[in-house]
């Protein structure tokens, strides 16, 4: 298997810590998944198409879409295992540096650290606690532990440890200036967040709300004018002296515009601007693009329903003012 198809998906399946003992295997079948995903979908478009071409572009296409969702979901995961041993590391280290003050050795304190509560954490703290108990370096198992992870701080809070513990620094110490540290980062990002939550808000008014209202309001307008300049008099009714008068005027007509072309216009607009704003919001609230794509089906609905709505509650004035 290629390595660009098999790495990306191998590693965030180790990041979100998917509970399967053999990752290959599931790689593959999930490859298999996304070829005969693929393939249905190129047979269903040639049966209503009938263009071979596009049928055997949607293989190759059909894939690689399925694989770019698949790894921008296990991404996803993988950031959210990440956020959850990040929320729990600094309890983990106070609970490691009060075993060391206790007189515990390093090994032992890690190894009394392992609870339940610390969830995702648990996790790699029991599979390193497995390779010390196996005769591994305790600061290469601690080293190991990092690589398990997306988390830039917990990378970095294993590899200061594992330093510490080979130059012999007072390892206790360490453990609480590095808690301290992450309550303090964990502080500064809430403040951040809250920051920027209005800069979001005004985000998903103005193009999940805003536009499609626009959308279908000028949409509807639209239709109505094109109805208004199909039914208008021809100049043939006009009064021949009356022509004259005109001059180039009198060959003046409004342009035909197809309601359905308006509609299907006017529905990729609001799709391409809710999902924009999904994404948006994915780079104010985490700084990563593709964690805006869980927002992203609700914002399109959102968007879509508002600007069917609008349409039909206009249609509705306008006929009753009519009628």
């Amino acid at each position: 298997m290629p390595k660009f198809i098999r790495t990306p998906l191998l590693e965030n399946m180790v990041y979100a810590q998917f509970n399967t003992k053999d990752y290959d295997r599931s790689i593959g079948t999930l490859v298999m998944l996304f070829f005969a995903i693929s393939v249905i979908a190129a047979v269903v478009s040639f049966i209503f198409l009938h263009n071979i071409l596009i049928s055997l572009a949607l293989i190759p296409g059909g894939f690689f879409i399925a694989f770019y969702m698949i790894r921008s979901l296990f991404s996803m995961m993988a950031d959210s295992t990440s956020a959850k041993i990040e929320k729990v590391l600094p309890d983990m280290l106070l609970l490691m540096a009060a075993n060391l003050r206790a007189g515990m050795i390093p090994e032992t304190s890690f190894l009394a650290s392992i609870k339940p509560e610390f969830g995702k954490l648990n996790s790699l703290l029991n599979q390193a606690a497995i390779e010390v108990q196996g005769g591994e370096n305790f600061a290469e198992a601690l080293s190991n532990m990092g690589l398990r992870t997306n988390s830039a701080f917990f990378r970095d809070t294993m590899r200061i440890i594992s330093e510490g513990l080979r130059s012999g620094a007072e390892l206790h110490t360490i453990l609480e200036n590095l808690a301290n540290n992450l309550f303090q980062n964990e502080s500064i990002r809430n403040d951040m967040k809250a920051q920027v939550k209005s800069y979001a808000l005004f985000i998903f008014i103005a193009s999940t709300i805003a536009a499609p209202l626009l959308y279908g309001v000028s949409s509807f307008l639209i239709g109505i004018l094109d109805k208004v300049g199909s039914s208008a008099t021809s100049t043939s009714s006009v009064p021949a002296a009356s022509l004259g008068a005109l001059g180039s005027f009198s060959s003046f007509s409004l342009p035909h515009i197809s309601v359905t072309l308006i509609l299907v216009v006017a529905t990729v607009n609001v799709v391409i601007t809710t999902a924009s704003s999904a994404l948006l919001n994915g780079i104010l609230n985490t700084g990563k693009a593709k964690n805006g794509l869980k927002q992203l089906p609700l914002f399109v609905g959102i968007g879509i329903v508002i600007f069917l709505v609008v349409r039909l509650g206009v249609s509705i004035v306008f006929a009753g003012q009519l009628g």
